[in-house]
């Protein structure tokens, strides 16, 4: 039987993984706690921000990324982009 890791978080009563699980039967599991959560980070364990997290990696590796010579030219194109959609 394989033994794997997988991080995720215990809020209001239930676990939310914060990693895709590999396995599709019922498994047993054990759970162990490791530090206390903290609300601050909340929005980095939600899944949109976890699957956006993923695609910006995916475009960073692929070097789909854009570049601006000032923050005024960066805001530009992103408002531009907002209206385009």
């Amino acid at each position: 039987m394989p033994e794997m890791a997988i991080k995720g978080i215990y809020r209001d009563g239930k676990i939310i993984p914060q990693e895709d699980i590999p396995f599709k039967e019922d498994m047993n599991v054990i759970i162990v706690f490791t530090e206390k959560y903290d609300e601050d980070e909340a929005r980095y364990h939600e899944h949109g921000w976890q699957v956006a997290e993923r695609q910006a990696s995916e475009n960073y590796k692929a070097g789909n990324i854009k570049s601006a010579d000032s923050v005024e030219q960066m805001f530009e194109e992103i408002e531009r982009n907002i209206n385009e959609d």
